[in-house]
């Protein structure tokens, strides 16, 4: 029985995988990357939702030359990313979007004024 848990389980992980890649032309976000247990979410300037980063791509060595005390942490970021559609993506599916992170404009430490003056379009 375990077995056959296990079984359906990898596989509706490998689907949830393959229909959270995202496509279409990629466009300009900025907002704050967080990696933490179990969560690796983007949230774009003036939006309130968290979305999967399915992918990170060239976002991951800015970030860990950013984010020096171990291993999770947020930063704040402007890049061009590829977005989803609606769905369900991400840990549990949680997430009503996914990225896929294809240029990184700027990545520094977070302050307060991050996102003052900027707002987020998404349809």
């Amino acid at each position: 029985m375990k077995k056959r848990s296990l079984a359906i389980a990898a596989a509706a992980g490998v689907l949830g995988l393959a229909a959270a890649a995202p496509g279409g032309e990629p466009r300009q976000l900025t907002g704050h990357y967080t990696v933490r247990w179990e969560e690796q979410s983007f949230t774009a300037c003036g939006g309130r939702e968290r979305w999967w980063v399915s992918d990170a791509g060239p976002l991951m060595a800015r970030y860990r030359e950013l984010v020096k005390d171990g291993e999770y942490g947020t930063v704040f970021v402007t890049v061009r990313a590829e977005v989803t559609d609606r769905g369900m993506f991400g840990h549990m599916g949680m997430y009503p979007r996914a990225v896929a992170i294809r240029e990184v404009v700027q990545a520094r430490e977070p302050g307060q004024d991050d996102c003052r003056g900027r707002g987020v379009e998404v349809e």
